[in-house]
């Protein structure tokens, strides 16, 4: 079962949060039929998504979306305060090969920007966005969290593919530090940092996220919270027929007068919706 753990160093002002989300990464793989390079992007970007949710309120949702001028094109996840995570990656038929004996994720997504969007619960969203830095997303995201939202941070983000291209490993870490955190905690976590594996080794040893958080730390850990991460699509007809409004009575008028069903594709569970002519006529008579 997929988890994530969020907690307090132990007397300290540093928040820690680990998830592990194989399970979850290799049904998304699945759906997606992605190839090595694309499902390592998306996996990585899935387990960052479901870090920054440790940070939401009560339905709150937030989105990681990587555009650059890679193969890949863009990399989407979207997670909620409940962890239910869902993804696509727009070019998911991508293998760029290894480079240091790791997916070549770097070199699939290419020069661009991160952005993350957040949905507060109120009329309109939060975006910023950053430069991407590396392309390898860890790096990036602590970049965006270390200069957008000025949080000094560590990231680290892991997935393992198989030979098979089944997920044998996905999860990440965050560490964030406040104003109040003592200096010599800092040094010593950068010091920890510096010789910490990498994420998917640990969770290939077998550790759960508790245990990859105290590896990581070398310190006790107060846990705040621990949630299970699911792979979940709110898509609806309704929803699909409320996109289809968006496009203005001209295109629709168009579509009726074609006189063809309009098929819909959910870019992130891949559930497919079919909208008649009859129902478009309805559609365009309500608005």
């Amino acid at each position: 079962m997929d988890e994530v753990v969020k907690g307090l160093i132990e007397n300290e002002h540093v928040l820690v949060v680990a998830t592990i989300c194989t399970e979850t990464v290799e049904y998304a793989r699945k759906i997606h039929d992605t190839w090595p390079t694309a499902t390592a992007a998306m996996g990585r970007v899935i387990a960052g998504s479901v870090l920054l949710a440790s940070t939401l309120k009560d339905k709150q949702k937030i989105m990681i979306q990587i555009k650059g001028d890679g193969p890949l094109s863009e990399v989407v996840a979207e997670a909620d305060s409940f962890y239910r995570v869902r993804a696509y990656v727009k070019r998911p038929h991508i293998y760029m090969g290894l480079k240091n004996e790791k997916i070549d994720v770097g070199r699939g997504v290419g020069k661009g920007f991160l952005n993350v969007i957040r949905d507060l619960g109120l009329r309109e969203y939060y975006q910023s966005s950053v430069e991407l830095q590396t392309g390898e997303i860890a790096r990036d995201l602590a970049y965006y969290l270390n200069v957008s939202e000025q949080i000094p941070s560590a990231v680290s983000l892991g997935v393992y593919v198989e030979p098979d291209n089944s997920v044998k490993a996905a999860g990440g870490f965050m560490i964030q530090t406040m104003p109040e955190t003592r200096a010599e905690i800092v040094d010593f976590l950068e010091r920890k940092l510096s010789q910490t594996q990498s994420t998917s080794s640990m969770i290939l040893q077998g550790m759960d996220s508790l245990q990859i958080l105290e590896e990581v730390v070398g310190l006790p850990i107060e846990v705040l919270q621990r949630g299970t991460v699911t792979y979940f699509c709110p898509c609806t007809k309704d929803r699909v027929i409320n996109a289809i409004v968006t496009l203005g009575r001209e295109e629709i008028q168009k579509m009726i007068e074609e006189g063809k069903t309009v098929d819909v594709e959910c870019y992130f569970c891949k559930k497919k919706y079919e909208v008649t002519v009859e129902e478009l006529k309805i559609l365009l008579r309500e608005i």
